[in-house]
C-alpha cells in the first residue's frame, strides 16, 4: 500500500522555500499603528518637552529673581558705585567689602524734566535735533523725584546731595512742583532728626541712626534765574560760579493784547463774561490793561514775590525788610561777590569741585593718611591744593562721599526694589498656602522660613491727576476713577493733584459733584 502526502500551499501552512508562490516571498508590510496610539505618544512627547520647557523657565526666573535680590541688596548695603568714576573705585580689598560706603545722590537739574504725569517717552527724536550728542535728558514724575529724595534721606550710604543747575534749567518747572521738591530737600536736611509734621514725615526704608551728623546738601550753577533759585535756596549750600550771577527780578507776567490788530481788518470779538476780573476775553476785546486786569496781575505777581522770598529767607537764614527786597528786584542781575556779600550764595569756584573732592576724599578712605609727601601730611597737601585751585572754604568741611550715584541708576535699583517686594509677598503668600511650597521655596531663599502672615486686606490711598485742560475727555477719565474707588472698600483716603490751567465749567462741576458723592457716601 502506498501513502501519499499531499501538502496544500495554502491557508497557513508552513511551504517550503522551493514550493512558496512570488506573493509568499515578499516581505510583508508592517501594520500601521492606529490613530489613537500615535496621538498617545505625541502627547506623552509633548509632556515631556513642556515640562522640560517649564522646568527652564521656572529655574531661569528664580535664577534672574536671585540675581537682582543681590543686585538690590549689594546697592543698598554700600557698593552702591556709579560707572562714571574711576574704574579703581571697582576694585576693593576684602577688608572693605560688606561696609556702607558714603555716597553723594547727583541730581542734574540743568537736564531735568519734572512732568505731574508721564504721557509718552520722545527721547528717541532728540537724534533728529542739534542736541542729539548731549546727554539724554532724564524725565520724571514729581511724586517720583520727591520718593527718590525721601529715600536717599533713609539711606545710610548716602550722606550728601549734590545739584547740577549748570547754565540754567533746560524744560520750566512749576513753582508748586519746585514746592513739592523743597519739602522733599528739606526732609533730606533734617533726616537726622525725627519729625513732627505731616508734610514732613516719611516711611523710613532703612534702619538709621538719629540725632546723627545732619547730612549735606549742595547746589552749583554757572547763573540762577530767579524760579532756580528759590529751588537751589533749599540745599544747605549754594555756589555759584566765579563769573557767574544771579538774575533776581522776580515773578513776572506778560499780556498779549490784540484789540488794535482786529481794528485794522474790521474784526470785532463778541465775548461772554462775568464780573470785571474775567480776564481772559481782555486779549481780544482790549488794547492795553484794564484797571481790574492791572490789579489782578499785580497782586498774583507780589502775592508769589513775598511767598517765595519768605521761603528763601527761611532756608538762608536772612532777614530782608520790603526795602531791600524791592531794591533787590529793580538793581538787575547780581554778581557772584554781590551775592556773597548778601548772603545768597556761600561761596564761588571756577568750576564745579565735585569730581576733585570724590577722588581726594577716596585716596585719604584707601588709607592714604600714613603717606608722606615731602615732609607733609598727605591729607593736608591735598586739601592745601584744593583750597589754593578751588578756593575752598568750610562747605565742604563735612563732605565726606568717595562716590557718585547717578538719579538714574537710583531710580533704577528703588524701582527694582519694590518689584522684588511685590514678588516678595506672593512668595510669602504661596507659601502660606502648604507646607511643602513654603520648604521648598524656603530653601531656594524665595520665602522666609518662618513666613509672617499677611493681612488679608490692606487699606489703600488713592491718587487721582487731573493734568492738562479739563475737557469731556480727561473729565470722564477722572469720573472713572472715582467710581471705582467709591466701590473699594480698602480705601480709605484719596489725594486729588491738580496739575491744570483750567477748562470747561460743565466738565469741571461733574468732576465735583462726582467727588461730592464720593464724599457723601465714603
Amino acid at each position: 500500500m502506498v501513502s501519499t502526502n499531499v501538502v496544500t500551499n495554502g491557508g497557513n501552512g508552513n511551504a517550503s522555500p522551493e514550493n512558496k508562490t512570488p506573493q509568499q516571498m515578499a516581505p510583508k508590510k508592517p501594520t500601521p499603528p492606529s490613530f489613537a496610539f500615535r496621538a498617545r505618544n505625541f502627547a506623552a512627547k509633548s509632556l515631556r518637552f513642556g515640562s522640560t520647557v517649564v522646568g527652564i523657565a521656572v529655574a531661569a526666573n528664580v535664577a534672574s529673581h536671585i540675581y537682582e535680590l543681590n543686585q538690590v541688596d549689594t546697592f543698598f548695603s554700600g557698593n552702591n558705585t556709579d560707572s562714571s568714576n574711576d574704574k579703581e573705585g571697582a576694585q576693593t580689598d576684602d577688608k572693605s567689602k560688606g561696609k556702607s560706603k558714603k555716597s553723594v545722590l547727583v541730581l542734574p537739574f540743568s537736564n531735568l524734566k519734572v512732568v505731574e504725569r508721564r504721557s509718552g517717552d520722545f527721547d528717541h527724536l532728540k537724534r533728529l535735533g542739534p542736541d542729539r550728542d548731549k546727554q539724554p535728558t532724564i524725565v520724571l514724575e514729581a511724586k517720583e523725584l520727591v520718593k527718590i529724595i525721601h529715600t536717599a534721606a533713609s539711606d545710610p550710604n548716602i550722606t550728601a546731595l549734590h545739584a547740577d543747575f549748570g547754565e540754567g534749567m533746560r524744560f520750566p518747572c512749576g513753582l508748586g512742583h519746585m514746592e513739592e521738591i523743597r519739602n522733599a530737600i528739606r526732609v533730606f536736611n533734617e533726616s537726622h532728626r525725627r519729625h513732627r509734621d505731616p508734610n514732613t514725615q516719611h516711611n523710613p526704608v532703612f534702619a538709621m541712626q538719629r540725632n546723627g551728623d545732619p547730612k549735606q546738601s549742595y547746589a552749583f550753577g554757572h547763573s540762577f534765574q530767579w524760579n532756580e533759585y528759590f529751588l537751589a535756596s533749599s540745599f544747605t549750600h549754594v555756589h555759584l560760579q566765579s563769573r557767574g550771577a544771579l538774575h533776581l527780578f522776580g515773578v513776572t507776567a506778560s499780556n498779549t493784547f490784540l484789540r488794535s490788530a482786529l481794528d485794522k481788518y474790521g474784526i470785532k470779538a463778541h465775548v461772554f463774561k462775568h464780573g470785571d476780573y474775567k480776564t481772559a476775553p481782555n486779549m481780544f476785546t482790549e488794547d492795553k490793561y484794564s484797571k481790574p486786569h492791572l490789579e489782578a496781575v499785580k497782586s498774583m505777581t507780589a502775592s508769589l514775590n513775598n511767598t517765595m522770598f519768605s521761603c528763601i529767607e527761611k532756608a538762608r537764614d536772612l532777614n530782608f525788610d520790603s526795602v531791600m527786597r524791592k531794591s533787590m528786584f529793580d538793581y538787575g542781575s547780581l554778581s557772584a561777590a554781590n551775592g556773597a556779600d548778601l548772603g545768597l550764595i556761600d561761596a564761588m569756584f571756577p568750576v564745579d569741585p565735585l569730581l576733585s573732592l570724590l577722588h581726594a576724599n577716596k585716596e585719604v578712605a584707601a588709607g592714604d593718611k600714613e603717606k608722606v609727601e615731602d615732609g607733609k601730611d598727605l591729607i593736608k597737601a591735598k586739601k592745601a591744593k584744593l583750597e589754593e585751585i578751588f578756593g575752598l572754604n568750610k562747605s565742604f568741611d563735612k563732605f565726606v562721599a568717595t562716590e557718585q550715584v547717578s538719579l538714574v541708576k537710583y531710580h533704577e535699583m528703588m524701582k527694582k526694589k519694590a518689584k522684588l517686594e511685590e514678588r516678595r509677598k506672593y512668595f510669602t503668600k504661596l507659601a502660606e498656602s502648604s507646607t511643602a511650597a513654603s520648604l521648598i521655596l524656603s530653601t531656594i531663599g524665595l520665602a522666609p522660613r518662618e513666613a509672617k502672615l499677611l493681612p488679608s486686606k490692606v487699606e489703600k490711598v488713592a491718587v487721582v491727576t487731573v493734568d492738562g485742560s479739563i475737557g469731556s475727555s480727561l473729565s470722564c477719565e477722572i469720573i472713572e476713577s472715582l467710581r471705582k474707588i467709591r466701590t473699594d472698600d480698602d480705601v480709605k483716603c484719596l489725594v486729588l493733584r491738580v496739575n491744570s490751567p483750567g477748562g470747561s465749567v460743565t466738565s469741571s462741576e461733574a468732576i465735583l459733584e462726582e467727588l461730592k458723592i464720593l464724599e457723601k457716601v465714603r
